[in-house]
């Protein structure tokens, strides 16, 4: 049967030194409610009486717990179906949340009873239907020990306590400035949308150790010092290449910060066909060599083309067979259809009857028919007769009313169709309505895109010239280089970060964070000043768009470099050995990625954070036969510095004896340190 998936039942902040503001004697339960600052249930209506068991059940295990051990309250009760964690970010603030762990309906068991005969009384029937209900409600589940980790769980709701204080400060900055009403809103607005919104199992093992640093970080970081040693000894800054970091050497911030400002990348730009109604400018009188041209009436073929963009360009229409007229008194055998050379229809498979050639006229030239109709206007166009039910008087059928803007418009592009993110080879040639002058300058600016450059051509007017040998056929809309996009403005938010003599409290902080967007990909740099403080941000964004294009020649360089080392092929065949080095809260891994949910290094991991002195630890899986390890401690560097950090590797070769996974654990540790 189907696996449910983990799930959270309910999550409660509480304070057990709060008092009610008045206290009445008839509620026996108002100085217990008082202490419940946030709670949010799978279910929606949930009775205070259960609200304030699960609170006190919360409470009673603290304070049973620090009878044995001072200092040391409990922070995990195991079940079979449940997993509740507790833990104190503050003094006397406490985070209590309860998990339900993935489980599996067993199957019901099936009845070995005959089948009823049809004259079964229907009381029977109905006890039948019954004993059915019943068994719907007692349906007995297989529990998932493994879905559900201690250490994930605490590490995420930590980072969640971590979001709510960068927002908004501490809670006893709030409950002292502010008051346990607004203490109260804003955990409401925070926590709820927080608390549903994860999803354990999109999680890997990697997600709960720290943000990625770049592959590329340690070239990349003496670029960013440099840059930083240029600002206010008081700022602080660090780059962002998603999912990415690449930290100064001496980071002073916390990792709540880069994930908040990773969440705040704005999206690279999607290109959009240009609208009139932005900076359009009808053009001036139609040239006289047009001939005649009705701007007032269109063609049905016209109306069709004009797209919800505002464009009203007329597209060339294949020419249709002329067809006679019909008398009903003509022998429809002996008719002979004007097709073209290439439609003609034969009466066996295997031979053809080729049709007399047709002379060309002006609309069923290899040019457009709107276009041959102004290049070459006919001297005697035809008009079709008045009243023969085909078409109205007004349309011709060589010179189309065509809208004399959209026609020049429609000339000036070279191509129509869809736009695509991909750029062009060559600048596109754009209309005189999708031009960006002096008062479009700035709005570019503000949304981050960016029009190609127009190609005026010969035309001292800037418009090309119609010519035959300038008619392209439509194919699809210009492609616009996203790539050369003028940089995007600074983005500026308010955050509060911990001061450095006292964890308990926040300063106020402004971050300004830049967004370019090169050949690599989007790279953001992001700066942390005080409120008050003023820079000159001009010149600061020139810098900081000057930091990024250094740091993308230097990816560039060690990706050609790395792309000119060919590996063999046994090594291509061979599995790949997959690591993760955790140092600071910051991880490190293989060039495959790590993306291991084994249950092996979660236990690993508990063993070597147990306090049980544990430096190692190998387990191997049934199937598949994988090898796991998790070590605690990464040796010392060059200049006697140690390094503190875990490691995690997943070895996926069956023949792999624990001698040779030893060996790769060593190289891998080797190779960090020499490159920290």
């Amino acid at each position: 049967m189907s696996r449910i998936p983990p799930s959270l039942l309910y999550l409660t902040i509480y304070n057990p030194t709060l008092q009610p503001e008045l206290l009445d004697p008839d509620n026996e339960d108002a100085e217990e409610q008082a202490h419940i600052l946030f709670y949010t249930a799978r279910e929606h209506a949930v009775s205070r009486d259960r609200m304030l068991r699960q609170v006190g059940l919360a409470k009673a295990l603290v304070n049973f717990s620090e009878m044995f051990n001072a200092g040391v309250p409990c922070e995990n009760v195991h079940s079979q179906g449940r997993r509740m964690i507790m833990f104190s970010p503050e003094p006397n603030f406490w985070v209590h949340a309860c998990y339900e762990v993935a489980k599996t309906p067993r199957p019901t068991p099936s009845s070995n009873k005959s089948k009823d005969t049809k004259g079964k009384s229907k009381a029977k029937e109905k006890e039948k239907e019954k004993e059915q209900q019943q068994s719907a409600r007692n349906v007995l589940y297989d529990y998932h020990d493994g879905s559900v980790h201690d250490i994930a769980l605490r590490t995420h709701f930590e980072r969640g306590y971590e979001d709510f204080r960068l927002l908004h400060g501490t809670f006893s900055s709030v409950l002292s400035g502010q008051g346990q009403q607004a203490l109260e809103l804003q955990l409401e607005r925070f926590f709820t949308v927080w608390a549903w919104k994860w999803d354990s199992e999109d999680d890997n093992f990697a997600t709960h150790l720290g943000v990625p640093l770049h592959p590329l970080h340690a070239v990349l970081t003496p670029l960013l010092d440099k840059f930083a040693s240029t600002l206010p000894d008081e700022l602080m800054t660090f780059g962002l290449i998603p999912p990415y970091v690449v930290p100064t050497g001496t980071p002073k911030y916390p990792l709540a910060l880069v994930r908040y400002i990773l969440a705040r990348i704005p999206p690279p730009p999607t290109p959009v066909p240009h609208k009139k109604s932005s900076g359009y400018v009808e053009p001036g009188p139609p040239p006289a060599q047009a001939g005649p041209i009705n701007t007032t009436a269109t063609t049905s073929d016209q109306r069709s083309t004009a797209n919800e963009g505002g464009f009203a360009m007329p597209i060339p229409m294949p020419t249709m067979p002329a067809m006679p007229k019909v008398n009903f008194s003509l022998d429809m055998k002996n008719v002979k259809w004007d097709w073209p050379t290439y439609l003609t229809f034969g009466k066996g498979g295997g031979t053809t009857k080729t049709a007399s050639p047709i002379p060309p006229s002006p609309s069923t030239s290899t040019m457009p028919v709107s276009l041959a109709a102004v290049v070459d206007p006919p001297q005697n166009p035809q008009t079709p007769e008045i009243g023969d039910g085909l078409r109205p008087p007004a349309v011709r059928r060589e010179t189309l009313d065509v809208d004399t803007a959209s026609l020049l418009e429609a000339i000036s592009t070279e191509s129509m169709g869809s736009y695509t993110r991909a750029a062009s080879p060559a600048p596109s040639a754009l209309s005189k309505s999708s031009q960006l002058g002096e008062s479009g300058t700035q709005s570019a600016l503000d949304t981050g895109g960016n029009v190609s450059p127009i190609d005026r051509g010969n035309s001292p007017d800037g418009v090309p010239d119609i010519t035959p040998d300038n008619v392209h056929p439509p194919t699809s809309l210009p492609t616009i280089d996203v790539a050369t996009r003028p940089p995007r403005s600074f983005l500026a938010a308010t955050v509060h970060l911990a001061d450095p003599s006292d964890v308990h409290t926040t300063q106020r902080k402004r971050v300004l964070h830049l967004t370019v967007l090169g050949q690599q990909g989007e790279c953001t740099m992001a700066i942390v000043m005080d409120v008050e403080h003023t820079l000159d941000l001009a010149r600061l964004a020139d810098d900081t768009v000057a930091l990024i294009r250094s740091m993308e020649e230097l990816v560039m360089d060690q990706a050609q470099k790395k792309d000119q080392q060919l590996p063999s092929a046994a090594k291509i065949l061979q599995p790949k050995d997959k690591y993760i080095i955790s140092t600071n809260e910051y991880t490190s891994s293989s060039a495959a990625g790590f993306t291991s949910r084994s249950e092996h290094l979660y236990n690993g991991q508990q063993l070597l954070r147990s306090g049980m002195d544990v430096l190692e630890v190998f387990s191997r899986g049934q199937n598949p036969q994988h090898w796991h390890i998790a070590k605690r401690g990464l040796g010392a560097t060059s200049d006697g510095r140690p390094l503190e950090g875990e490691v995690f590797m997943e070895v996926a070769r069956k023949e792999t004896t624990l001698t040779d996974v030893d060996n790769e654990l060593a190289g891998v540790v080797r190779r960090f340190v020499e490159q920290a």
